[in-house]
Formats: C-alpha cells, sequence, structure tokens
C-alpha cells in the first residue's frame, strides 16, 4: 500500500513571499481592434495567444488588400509587414511571440512566419508545381508550422520545422489530389486539416506514427468535413460538416469519432466550428438561423449558445451599435474570444471579447480550491502533461509550477 500524499502544502520561504503579492481580479471587456491606415476601414481577428493577450488578424491598407496585424490592448493594432501585402488567418503561439500568415508577392502567396525577435521570413514552398504557399497554424512553442503548399501533386499540407524545413504530408486515398493542414495541437503531435478522398473532402488527423487518418462526416447531406482547430492534446478536433438540415459543427474524439454539436435554435440552417479551447470544452465559430446570425459559444455543460447571450451573462458590455458576425478563436482558457463584425459607422472590424477570469485554480475541477487541486497539478506536472503548461508556452518546466501556485493563492475567477 502506498503512503498517501499529505494534504498540507508547505511553500519555500522565498516562493510564498512572491505568491502574496497577486494580481487584481481582471475585469471582463469588449473591444474593436481597429484597423491600418489605408484606403478603407476594414479589419479581422483571426487568432489569439493562449493567455488571450496577443491578438493575430489582418487590416485592409491598399485598395481591397491587408497586411497581417498584430493587437494588444497596450499597443494596438501594429503591421507585421508595412507596405507590403499579406494576410493571417490567425496562427499564433502560446508565448505570443511567433504569427504564421502568408506575403502576398507577384500574384501568388509565400508562407510566413513573424517572430517579435526576428521579424519575418519565409518558409518557402514544398517541391514541384507552382511557387504558392500559406502557413495556416503553429504549436504552442513556435517550433512548429502547418498549412498549404503547392507540390508536384497539386495543393497539399505540410508540416515545417528549422530542421526538417517544409515537409509534404500527402492525401487520403482517392479522389483528384489536395489537401491541407489547417492547425496543430499545442503540443506538436496532432495536425488537422482536411483531404480530398474516394468519398470526398474530409476532415484529417495527422501524427507521425499514424500519417493521416480520415475523420468521416456527419449522416445527412453530401459527404463533406473539414478540420478546422485541435485540442491542446490532440484529442479533441473540431471543425464542420454537411448533415442533415445543413452544414454543422462537430467535434471529434477517439473514443465517440464525430458528433455533431447540434443547431443553436430551430431556424438554425448553417452552423460552423472555428476555435476551440485548450482542454476541447468550449467550441466557438458561427450559426445562421434567420432572422439571426452570428457568433456562437458552446460547451459541454451548456451546448450551442449566441455568444452576445454569454457576454451578457459575463457582465461583457457591447458597445451600442455593434453587430458580431463570427467568431474565428477562443484562448486556451475560454474566455477571452476573437472574431469580427460591424461596428457602429458600419465597417468590418475586429474584435475582442473577455469574459473575465476562469478558475484555474481548481484544477480537478471539484467546485472548490483545496491542497487537493495542487496534488492533481503536481502529478500531472510530473507526467509532463500538456495540461500542466500553465503558461501556454509549450514547455512544461518549473516556471509553470511556479505560475499554477501562484494562481491557487490568488484564486482568481473562483
Amino acid at each position: 500500500m502506498g503512503t498517501r500524499v499529505a494534504q498540507t502544502v508547505v511553500w519555500p520561504a522565498a516562493l510564498a513571499a512572491g505568491l502574496l503579492h497577486a494580481p487584481a481580479k481582471a475585469q471582463p471587456f469588449f473591444t474593436g481592434i481597429g484597423d491600418l491606415p489605408g484606403s478603407f476601414f476594414a479589419s479581422h481577428a483571426g487568432g489569439v495567444s493562449g493567455d488571450g493577450v496577443v491578438v493575430a488578424g489582418t487590416s485592409v491598407t491598399s485598395g481591397f488588400s491587408g497586411e497581417a496585424a498584430r493587437w494588444t490592448r497596450q499597443t494596438g493594432l501594429q503591421s507585421l509587414t508595412p507596405g507590403v501585402q499579406s494576410d493571417t488567418r490567425g496562427g499564433i503561439d502560446g508565448r505570443r511571440t511567433t504569427i504564421v500568415a502568408a506575403l502576398v508577392l507577384d500574384g501568388t502567396t509565400e508562407a510566413l512566419v513573424w517572430t517579435d525577435k526576428a521579424g519575418t521570413f519565409s518558409l518557402g514552398d514544398l517541391p514541384g508545381g507552382d511557387y504558392r504557399s500559406f502557413a495556416l497554424g503553429v504549436s504552442a512553442s513556435g517550433a512548429i508550422v502547418v498549412g498549404v503548399g503547392a507540390s508536384a501533386e497539386g495543393e497539399e499540407a505540410f508540416r515545417w520545422t528549422r530542421d526538417s524545413g517544409m515537409v509534404p504530408l500527402g492525401e487520403l486515398p482517392g479522389g483528384a489530389f489536395g489537401s491541407a493542414a489547417t492547425a496543430v495541437s499545442a503540443d506538436g503531435s496532432v495536425l488537422v486539416g482536411n483531404s480530398r478522398s474516394e468519398l470526398g473532402v474530409q476532415a484529417f488527423r495527422w501524427t507521425q506514427i499514424g500519417g493521416m487518418q480520415g475523420l468521416g462526416d456527419l449522416d445527412g447531406g453530401s459527404f463533406r468535413s473539414g478540420a478546422t482547430a485541435v485540442s491542446a492534446d490532440g484529442a479533441v478536433i473540431v471543425g464542420t460538416s454537411a448533415a442533415t438540415g445543413g452544414d454543422q459543427s462537430f467535434h471529434w474524439t477517439a473514443a465517440e469519432g464525430m458528433v455533431g454539436l447540434g443547431r443553436i435554435d430551430n431556424n438554425d440552417i448553417t452552423n460552423r466550428a472555428y476555435g476551440v479551447s485548450w482542454d476541447g470544452e468550449v467550441i466557438v465559430g458561427e450559426a445562421y438561423a434567420p432572422p439571426r446570425t452570428g457568433p456562437y459559444y458552446w460547451t459541454s455543460e451548456s451546448g450551442m449558445r449566441w455568444l452576445v447571450d454569454v457576454l451578457v451573462e459575463n457582465g461583457v458590455v457591447v458597445p451600442d451599435g455593434w453587430y458580431l458576425e463570427r467568431a474565428y478563436a477562443v484562448s486556451a482558457d475560454g474566455r477571452t474570444i476573437v472574431g469580427y463584425g460591424l461596428n457602429p459607422d458600419g465597417n468590418t472590424e475586429g474584435f475582442v471579447a473577455y469574459l473575465g477570469p476562469a478558475c484555474r485554480a481548481d484544477y480537478n475541477k471539484d467546485g472548490s480550491v483545496t491542497p487537493d487541486d495542487v496534488i492533481a497539478y503536481l502529478g500531472a506536472w510530473a507526467q509532463r502533461s500538456i495540461f500542466a503548461d500553465w503558461n501556454y508556452d509549450g514547455l512544461v518546466n518549473t516556471r509553470d509550477v511556479i505560475a499554477f501556485l501562484h494562481e491557487w493563492v490568488a484564486k482568481p475567477g473562483c
């Protein structure tokens, strides 16, 4: 019989002293991200860092062309490629330091990575075919980038690292050639996207051991599905599939397969999933249910709900005149949502909505913050679980322990 771990937590003196200076509880907010100077006002927010601090998006600057951009509350919106056309679908790492995009030059696109230290650099292209590539997702550490490039076979999903460069991933068997990787898990172990197959366009899951595996589709309608996001450990995959009554959002797990998220109301004829939280428990997207349309917020407990209703319940004040259209991404804790809508002036503008802090200190999710949470966290940390990566940087180290204990003492959101 093993010895039970003591229920008393003993703090090193220096650590305990630092933990006493916990930050004040953050307040819910809603804000537009503005736009970059240029021809007309238009921007969108397509991605958010794990902690919800940094937002990635695009803003129109010349004609109908735009520039990939980075936003924080302190700096506002800043171009990643000043004066040069580029675009980002929102891929940003957990450390706030790396954003993936594409540079648009002479009628083609080139996969691009921006870092806060090195600025922008190109990832090149796959061998053969036209010179064309687009980076769509990045792991939490920034070490792995995924996307789509033009190979000798056609449009093909790729995985990039500094050591290997851009490596093609192939496609699912059957049908015309074509695949794209849209996202990668925080730990870099699982890639997701869509590929043509003998059945039709199909969502896939890719690992180094198993290769590319199709995820099927929902019942009803034509055969069609695509994956858009994945949880930190790769266990939960979200996307959209053709289904009875119109397109429907789904989540996929190995145990249950592909499960539809349902309809937001009886008028719902289309809903699509775009983003998922670190643990897979929150999914965001858009729903079309005439006469109502806009972003939704789904949880395993409450199902699919209109985001504006969730914002109101959490004390988030959306200024009069805003009309929200789509939610593209959600932070690791499920509390920061980004997307775009129409601002009070009728212009398309990216938005950031923060619901307030989650009770992350309740690590074992039993409804209370006790020493049991510390024991549960340290157990996960010893196993180097990605869910012990408290600062979302893709690494599990002593900084995470300190950050967790800091939050356990402060108990924000609890």
